[in-house]
This record gives structure tokens, C-alpha cells and sequence, in this order.
């Protein structure tokens, strides 16, 4: 096995330092446990390192984000080391791979195209994007949008693409007759095709007034919740 005195009580760990310590966690002599996970066993501890960096995104904790920003860069290397072990890619691959993709989509910085507005900047990203995946139609293009991502992200995010692409989703107004119309002939039998499609129509809804669908939700749930210890608090 790999020197391993040289890791304990270092004042400052490097990222090549990071790359060798999971190597020798995988490795025989190694962790157990580390050695028995796959792409599949920790795919839901990616998750949630992603969520608790969120987390601290939205409360503003300086401290828990580097440190949760550390567990996500984890996964990123375990997952590298994985299929470097198999010959598929390693971690220099990962970050080769990001690199490129940065100064491919930014010609307005790495080449000769012009783009002074966020607007101009966004169009020729989705243009690239396209063109480097081979996005024929417009089909693949809502395809590509991950649906391992929460439904109503997921659920905007398709319809802000579509509209890009010029399909027609009416007015506010129009938007929310559809949405009223769904909702008040919801029923038992057909509830799950009108509420989602309701819920699919608020999307775009949010959309066009500005709002983040996934947000507002979160922050709706938040206040509820608030509101409820409040309440309980008053009954006592």
C-alpha cells in the first residue's frame, strides 16, 4: 500500500492529496465499506451532499457551504476513481472535459463571436449545446432535460426550452383559465391527468410572471410549516 503516515495531521490536504486518499480507501488493504460501493450505492448520498449545499446557499452559511461544497467535490472523486479502476475515465478527464466545455461555450470570450447581453450569451450556449450533443430535433432538445431532476423544475425548465423554440403557450390569462378549467373539474378518476396537467400549465405560468416554480413552492412549504408551529404554539 501507498505511504499513508503522510496523510495524518496535515496542516493543508491538496486535491491530488484527495485523489490518492480515496485510491488507498479503494484499494485491498484498504476501507471496506469504500471498497464495496458503486456508481448505484452512492448515488443517493450525491443527492444529498448537492441538497445540503443548497442548504447552505439559502441560509447564507459561509462555513457549512465550503464544507458541503467538500462533501459534493467527494462524490465527484469517488465516483472518478471508480471508473478510473475499470479504464473508462479519471478524474483529469472530468476536469478536461469542463474546461473545454467552458471555452467552447463562450466564444464571446474565447473567440471571435459577439455577445453584450446575458440574453445574446444564453442563445449561443443553448445554439452550442445543440450542435456538441447532436440535437437534431426539437424532441431531443426537451429530452435532454434530465428527468432525474424534481418534477416541477423539470416541468419548467422543459416548457422555458419549448417556448425558446417557438411552441405557442397562450397568454397569462389564457394560461390561468387552463389552469382554473383543470383544477375545478379535477376528480377522483381523473385527477392525476387534470392536477398534472394544471400543475404543468402553472409552470409556465410562473415562468411568464418571473417566477421560479421550484422556489416558490419550496418557500410556500417553509412559511406552512412556520406557520404551523406558530398555531401550535398559540393552541398550548
Amino acid at each position: 500500500m501507498k505511504d499513508i503516515a503522510k496523510f495524518v495531521g496535515k496542516e493543508r490536504y491538496t486535491v491530488e492529496d484527495l485523489l490518492e486518499i480515496i485510491t488507498i480507501l479503494r484499494s485491498p488493504g484498504g476501507c471496506p465499506w469504500d471498497r464495496e460501493q458503486n456508481h448505484k450505492s452512492i448515488r443517493r448520498d450525491f443527492l444529498e451532499e448537492c441538497y445540503e449545499a443548497i442548504e447552505a446557499i439559502d441560509t447564507d452559511n459561509t462555513e457549512l457551504l465550503r464544507e458541503e461544497l467538500g462533501d459534493v467535490l467527494l462524490q465527484v472523486v469517488f465516483h472518478s476513481e471508480i471508473e478510473r479502476e475499470v479504464g473508462h475515465f479519471d478524474f483529469s478527464d472530468v476536469v478536461s472535459g469542463v474546461a473545454e466545455k467552458m471555452v467552447v461555450r463562450h466564444p464571446h470570450v474565447f473567440a471571435d463571436t459577439e455577445a453584450d447581453t446575458t440574453a445574446q450569451v444564453l442563445s449561443n450556449w443553448d445554439k452550442i449545446k445543440r450542435e456538441t450533443k447532436r440535437q437534431k430535433t426539437n424532441r431531443e432538445v426537451l429530452e435532454s432535460v434530465s428527468p432525474a431532476m424534481p418534477a416541477l423544475m423539470r416541468a419548467q425548465k422543459v416548457r422555458k426550452k419549448a417556448a425558446g423554440m417557438g411552441a405557442e403557450t397562450g397568454d397569462i390569462e389564457a394560461l390561468q383559465q387552463e389552469i382554473c378549467g383543470a383544477v375545478c373539474t379535477a376528480t377522483a378518476e381523473n385527477g392525476s391527468e387534470k392536477l398534472g396537467r394544471a400543475l404543468f400549465d402553472m409552470t409556465e405560468l410562473a415562468r411568464k410572471l418571473g417566477v421560479d416554480a421550484e422556489r416558490a413552492l419550496f418557500e410556500t412549504c417553509r412559511a406552512y410549516i412556520a406557520q404551523f408551529e406558530s398555531d401550535a404554539s398559540e393552541e398550548q
